[in-house]
């Protein structure tokens, strides 16, 4: 090194040689650490996605430990010139970043994720007792590790002028750029190519967020969004799918109740809708069904809701069911059994990437598809044309799905029930939560009287008393009910935008008013087993229970491919599957009530464990396995 004669920048310069070197060899030592995780993980069967593994392991574990030298010591090394001090606060920082590491690797092998404070309650309430030797073994080596560290600090400061004469520092930082840069890239085509082996890796690590930029390229015409849908489509062949659903094939059951079954779904409808002021048509048909006061959807979007109640799992399992393909278990009984299928959906099919999914296999003779009429009166026509022609001999499945209320359209024509609403709306800023509000409440009356008729058309053609009616919304709306500057949907995992509607008229069952928590994915092991449609046990086609039966879960699994979200009597609490840092911030609980953040709640092991039971479910057995 090159000293100058003026002591403080020689020392700060030297601090700063130091600091780069120190930082290579934790860099090495948490890639070293870091290469637990692809033991655990799902190892990729392809040599690209291998090489991806390797490539994402070396420049984001490097990038990481470079930010936190840039933002932590390098700023410190100017306002702490005492290289011994500096050396001692810098080994304590990094042995506990490593440590949290190691501590990561094995909570990511037990669990599937990465550390939140959720985790660390259960370890830290468990007895001494109760810790396995791995556990004990783990904390037993930080001493050890801080050793080393301090070893490696002393050596480096000692060796600064040797190793000053290596001018490998900008070879090895371009090295490590060019990985980071490249698994970005791999993991952007990836997406767009629906290339499963890297796509599947996108939570392995820690802090990790890839590059995706399917909406972009789409937006410039770059991806070629029928191609896209092609390619999922293409994907049916299951084999390098880490999915197990169902567990066990589907077994009709010959001695099934030939029902009929009439699923409706009205998007974005919020559960406080389902009232006589608003729907007094759906107020009088639900008060002859089961009513369920409590019912929350599996997500805040379209796809999710929608996936939940067409296929009775957690939202987490969407990315694979899109990327294999895989069709939902509830409507695989239906055409096996030779029920006539009827699909009417106001949007197009591929709107929410139902028709690569849900739909895939809908393209038999006894099904009748009416989908992208872009109006709820031409679906609602369709439909009650379809049931005036069923032949009442043969079973039947009919899906209504309407998006007015999402849309807050209402036909030409049709008497607006309340004021003042958005084509009222004038230059008063007061008057805008309260217009848009009452234009989402004219559209619901509108989606009622709609709904109505389907109901009218099963009775005139005296399909009613054998016809199962059920009918729910994939997800509310808000209107700033949180106060919190959330508008309509996607935004948070509030009760405006997750709590939805649902009654369900079942022949032979005595109304009631059910007011447990009850969830999306419940519907299609409901309807499949007071169907006595197949002899399979729920356990083998869905996360959900069978509402009649009554054994109500105490907690709820909301969320989306990036969170996981556990509603409880009185908490909302909000993961990220990339642990304590995440786009949502901390582990974050909220009241249930008002959506207020609540400082910390208390969540049983038994439950939690439930909860990552459910999350890993339906893949297959690897060495990443929920605790039991």
């Amino acid at each position: 090194m090159l000293e100058t004669g003026h002591h403080y920048r020689d020392q700060v310069s030297k601090i700063i040689s130091w600091g780069h070197w120190f930082s290579l060899a934790n860099i090495l030592m948490a890639i070293l650490l870091a290469s637990r995780y692809l033991f655990i993980a799902e190892w990729p069967e392809t040599m690209l996605g291998q090489a991806y593994s390797l490539i994402s392991l070396l420049g984001h574990f490097s990038f990481i430990i470079f930010i936190l030298y840039l933002v932590v010591i390098f700023p410190v090394s100017f306002l702490i010139p005492f290289p011994r001090a500096l050396r001692f606060l810098t080994v304590i920082f990094s042995t506990v970043g490593l440590s949290l590491l190691i501590i990561d690797t094995e909570i990511f092998k037990l669990y599937n994720l990465h550390i939140n404070p959720i985790i660390f309650e259960i370890l830290l309430s468990e007895s001494e007792q109760d810790l396995n030797s791995e556990w004990q073994s783990l904390f037993a080596f930080v001493p050890f590790l801080f050793l080393l560290e301090l070893l490696i600090s002393s050596f480096l400061w000692h060796r600064l002028r040797p190793l000053s004469r290596f001018k490998l520092g900008p070879i090895i930082a371009i090295f490590f750029f060019c990985c980071f840069l490249t698994g970005h890239l791999l993991h952007m085509w990836a997406d767009a190519a629906v290339y499963r082996p890297i796509t599947a890796q996108k939570a392995n690590f820690p802090l990790a967020y890839p590059m995706t930029a399917r909406t972009f390229l789409a937006k410039y015409g770059w991806l070629d969004k029928e191609a896209f849908d092609k390619r999922i489509s293409d994907t049916k062949k299951q084999s390098d799918s880490r999915l197990d659903y169902p567990k066990n094939p589907l077994a009709i059951n010959d001695n099934s109740h030939k029902l009929n079954v009439l699923l409706i779904n009205i998007s974005t409808l919020r559960a406080d809708m389902l009232n006589d002021s608003v729907m007094p048509e759906m107020s009088k048909l639900a008060r002859k069904g089961l009513l369920f006061d409590n019912h929350f959807s599996t997500s805040n979007d379209d796809s999710l809701g929608n996936f939940g109640i067409m296929y009775g799992l957690a939202p987490q399992y969407w990315d694979d069911i899109e990327t294999s393909a895989t069709s939902p278990f509830m409507l695989d009984y239906f055409v096996q059994a030779n029920y006539n299928l009827g699909i009417f959906n106001t949007e197009k099919l591929s709107q929410h990437r139902q028709q690569q999914t849900t739909f895939v296999n809908l393209d038999g003779p006894k099904t009748t598809i009416v989908a992208g009429t872009e109006n709820d009166r031409e679906t609602i026509e369709g439909a009650r044309d379809w049931l005036k022609n069923q032949d009442q001999s043969t079973p039947w499945f009919a899906y209504v799905s309407l998006d007015s209320v999402q849309n807050m359209n209402t036909p030409d024509g049709f008497p607006a029930m309340f004021y003042p609403n958005i084509q009222d709306l004038n230059s008063q800023a007061n008057n805008r939560q309260i217009a848009l509000f009452n234009s989402y409440r004219n559209s619901v009356s509108y989606v009622d009287k709609a709904v109505a008729k389907i109901i009218y058309e099963l009775k005139q053609s005296g399909q009613y008393d054998n016809t199962a009616i059920i009918f729910t919304s994939n997800h509310g709306n808000e209107f700033n009910d949180s106060e919190e500057h959330s508008w309509g949907y996607g935004s948070n995992y509030s009760t405006y935008q997750t709590q939805v509607p649902l009654f369900i008229v079942w022949p032979g069952k005595t109304p009631k008013l059910i007011e447990q928590d009850t969830n999306h994915t419940d519907l299609v092991p409901t309807i499949l087993t007071n169907l006595a449609a197949v002899n399979n046990p729920i356990s083998d086609y869905s996360n959900g229970i069978d509402l009649f039966a009554g054994n109500f879960k105490t907690w709820q699994l909301l969320g989306d491919e990036n969170n996981f979200v556990i509603l409880q009597q009185d908490t909302i609490t909000i993961f990220s599957y990339q642990g304590l840092f995440s786009r949502q911030g901390n582990h974050n609980v909220r009241n249930r009530d008002d959506y207020k953040p609540v400082p910390q709640a208390t969540m049983h092991e038994e439950q939690f464990n439930q909860v990552l039971t459910e999350l890993n479910y339906f893949y297959k057995a690897s060495s990443a396995q929920t605790p039991d």
